[in-house]
């Protein structure tokens, strides 16, 4: 696996903040063609002087390779974890820099993946690069180094992995990327932002999570035979069964219309409920940008639970399918991991369908 490396501390050392770059727009610069490359951004301040002026000891670590977002892998999880954990101590908080278009997936899996977490972890990234003339970059990444180093300085404490982006900081497993293009690229249909950033920095008490008992640590691996499928009219049992048969397939996250409705065709309720019987553990995520999976609200739904099926509430798409990757990786009973994606473990779900 390509590595990480990490270079000196600079600026006071009492408040610092470690910072690790994965890759994305945010640090992309233009080479001697003007083609857009991967900026040394362990030199931050070379590229954003402005960023002294917070007062802020930095650690920045970067990514040998930096990736484009779209290429992250769960193995790319499991590094940002453990460089987070290795290099947390004498840091007050943690900025992952990460591109967009998977930012959402990796918060989701950060959030599920460690535990005592006792201070902030902020994803940012941008739609333009960090070195463009009306770059998002700029402010997402000093806004998120003031969240993150709040609380040394008498502000409230975040302890929670969150993404923050254009004025919002969402709860990072209730983020979804909403626009290709906007700087409001972000949002969390189902919960408001832990806080917002105007001239000063809001905080919504009543949503901010308690710290967990530490030492920050990774708790587990990433389970890899997990897929997506999403419902939509034309959807054959060959199609279906194909998906279903794959070879070593143990988590399956469905997303179905509306409140958790999907066909109740004989062939396709059947199909579910033989993989579930065969230890296929099947999650019903709903297609819409809000709301959640209530079992039983219509008979197309009561059909579809009838299969086996768990309800995932009022979780994302990409919390349910990172949750359900870090469950199946131990070696709990399927009844267990049944259980524990209706619970709330981080903060990812507020209703449990009945």
């Amino acid at each position: 696996m390509p590595g990480v490396t990490v270079a000196a501390a600079t600026g006071p050392s009492d408040d610092a903040v470690f910072v690790l770059y994965t890759g994305g727009t945010i640090g992309m610069g233009p080479d001697a063609r003007g083609a857009l490359v991967p900026l040394d951004l362990r030199e931050l301040a070379a590229h954003l002087p402005s960023i002294d002026r917070l007062g802020v000891g930095l650690t920045v670590a970067s990514f040998d390779q930096p990736l484009d977002s779209s290429a992250i892998t769960p193995d790319d999880w499991l590094r940002i974890a453990d460089t987070i954990v290795d290099n947390v101590d004498g840091h007050v908080g943690v900025v992952v820099l990460h591109g967009t278009d998977t930012m959402a997936y990796t918060a989701s899996a950060l959030s599920f993946l460690l535990d005592g977490i006792d201070l902030p972890i902020v994803l940012t990234g941008s739609q333009r690069p960090i070195t463009a003339l009306r770059s998002d970059g700029r402010e997402n990444l000093i806004t998120a180094l003031e969240f993150a180093a709040a609380h040394a300085r008498g502000g409230p404490l975040i302890p929670e992995v969150a993404v923050f982006f254009d004025d919002v900081l969402l709860r990072g497993n209730r983020t979804v990327k909403l626009h290709a293009d906007s700087y409001r690229g972000f949002g969390s249909p189902n919960l408001g932002p832990l806080a917002t950033a105007g001239v000063t920095l809001e905080y919504d008490h009543s949503l901010i999570r308690p710290p967990r008992p530490g030492p920050l640590r990774r708790v587990s691996g990433v389970c890899r035979d997990v897929i997506g499928i999403r419902l939509h009219p034309g959807l054959d049992r060959a199609g279906l069964e194909a998906t279903l048969s794959r070879p070593g397939l143990r988590g399956v996250v469905l997303e179905a219309y509306g409140a958790g409705n999907g066909p109740t065709d004989d062939w396709f309720v059947e199909t579910l409920r033989r993989h579930v019987a065969a230890g296929t553990t099947i999650v019903v995520a709903t297609q819409c940008l809000a709301g959640s999976v209530t079992a039983g609200q219509y008979a197309t739904g009561a059909a579809l639970m009838a299969t086996g099926a768990v309800p995932g509430a009022d979780m994302t798409f990409e919390a349910a399918l990172t949750k359900l990757m870090v469950l199946l990786d131990g070696d709990d009973p399927a009844d267990a991991t049944r259980r524990l994606i209706q619970q709330d473990l981080a903060g990812e779900l507020t209703a449990v369908a009945d």
